[in-house]
């Protein structure tokens, strides 16, 4: 049976994965975004709505009739921002008897981690859709993946070999989200209501260290890549001053500064019990990195 689909944040890094697997699994997809224009260009093969998180009633209309929903929230712009959404899309998909929402939260959460402003926040908006009474399944990615291609984050690795980011000591072993790997387990569990109710983290099938990570670096860098990462204190100044927000160096070094204490095994991930609930089969570091010849795809 053709299920049909509603993929928030559709023109974004995550979102417009969804959508591209969604289509190639034969869904019929209803891409939602701010700019329908963007959409129909991105995604011809969609259906395009335009809504943002919070106007309830376009949300109803998107979420009137469709099977399933994927959503995750951008970053806000001010505190508020998460709870307004929350109310927006837990008042529309109640209104419309949504059948199953496939929430992300985008960033680190759950009790593995210590806490911080933004973990608990991810954990805060994960504890919100399971309790919102709308059938649900989350997913809980790490650091992605992508954090490696634009230079806002690693400004020094295509041009000098020079790997400074996470900001975490040497020998920790880190499990990646990739935006795409995300896509695969967020398509199979639109088609799985009867996993409502759990929550599940993903990742890459292996951790590693960032010597590990800069190794597999160097041949896409087209140099030896060699990581010194930066304390979380430069590391969150450094892309404050890039935007020009101090509120996010704060934040940065608030996560990356909890994260650092952890243990050296604490981030690694088993994904066996992910790639065998969904059927899916989650892609290495080395076969993503492979897919990046042009960084600005990804970027």
């Amino acid at each position: 049976m053709n299920q049909t689909v509603a993929i928030f944040g559709a023109t974004g890094a995550q979102g417009a994965p969804v959508v591209r697997e969604a289509l190639a699994k034969g869904m019929t997809v209803r891409a939602v975004a701010r700019d329908i224009s963007k959409i129909s260009k991105l995604h011809p093969e969609a259906q395009a709505f335009a809504a943002t998180l919070d106007d309830e009633e376009a949300i109803a209309k998107v979420l009137d009739g469709v099977d399933a929903a994927f959503v995750h929230l951008p970053m806000p712009q001010s505190p508020e921002d998460p709870a307004n959404w929350m109310k927006a899309l837990f008042g529309a998909a109640h209104r419309v008897s949504l059948p199953l929402l496939v929430y992300t939260t985008g960033a680190t959460s759950g009790s593995r981690y210590p806490s911080s402003m933004m973990i608990d926040g991810a954990t805060g908006g994960m504890q919100a859709v399971l309790a919102s009474g709308i059938p649900s399944i989350v997913l809980q990615p790490t650091i992605y993946l992508e954090n490696l291609v634009p230079d806002l984050f690693v400004p020094r690795l295509r041009s000098e070999g020079i790997l400074d980011y996470p900001p975490l000591p040497e020998d920790m072993k880190v499990t990646w989200t990739s935006h795409q790997d995300q896509a695969r387990v967020a398509v199979a569990a639109l088609s799985r209501p009867d996993l409502a109710g759990k929550s599940y983290e993903i990742g890459t099938p292996e951790a590693v260290t960032g010597d590990e990570l800069a190794t597999q670096l160097s041949e896409w860098a087209g140099k030896t890549v060699q990581y010194a990462p930066l304390s979380p204190a430069d590391f969150g100044q450094r892309v404050s001053d890039v935007l020009g927000n101090p509120g996010v160096a704060f934040a940065l070094i608030d996560l990356y500064g909890a994260l650092a204490k952890m243990g050296n095994d604490d981030m690694a991930i088993d994904t066996n019990t992910v790639e065998a609930t969904f059927g899916v089969k989650l892609s290495t570091i080395a076969d993503h990195i492979k897919t990046w010849a042009d960084a600005k795809q990804i970027a």
